[in-house]
């Protein structure tokens, strides 16, 4: 699953492992993720979601709490989190990058609709259509010009509408 993804996003999963742990979880969901993004490239991903750092961290820490005991070497992944990981791939193919970046990993995350995260990224205004590539600072396409581009890989549903909302 993690064959394209550069050293940068291979941290990011590790990441997400630590904090989850940190937080004396069992498993390793979305939420870890982000935390994880915040944690190793917090300049870019605040840049990119246009939020506080702070305020997402305590967004996200407020709605996994934190657990009562130790867990294991071993934290497996979440479905959800999975999916994100497997997204990462298609979001840099989205852009004609062979490396899945930190960046990439971001948009998975956004596009892959988890509740927590997409919550706590509302609480602050931050739109995807907001999110901004880090080194360009140009607006990170919508699955909407994906599907402009090319229908067959166009998403069943819009990701996205809960930004509208």
């Amino acid at each position: 699953m993690y064959e394209r993804f550069g050293e940068r996003a291979q941290g990011v999963v590790e990441t997400a492992r630590d904090v989850a742990r940190r937080l004396r979880h069992w498993y390793v969901e979305p939420g870890h993720v982000l935390l994880a993004l915040l944690e190793l490239d917090e300049e870019d991903t605040v840049r990119m979601l246009g939020a506080p750092a702070q305020a997402l961290r305590g967004g996200v820490i407020g709605a996994l709490g934190r657990g009562t005991v130790a867990p294991g070497d071993h934290l497996p992944l979440t479905g959800e989190t999975v999916a994100v990981f497997e997204l990462a791939p298609r979001e840099a193919d989205r852009f004609g990058d062979r490396t899945v970046e930190p960046f990439h990993v971001l948009l998975a995350l956004l596009s892959a609709g988890n509740t927590l995260v997409m919550d706590v990224v509302a609480a602050h205004r931050v739109a995807p259509g907001r999110v901004l590539r880090p080194a360009t600072g140009s607006p990170a396409p919508t699955p909407a010009d994906s599907a402009a581009r090319d229908p067959a890989t166009a998403p069943a549903h819009d990701p996205y509408v809960w930004a509208m909302s």
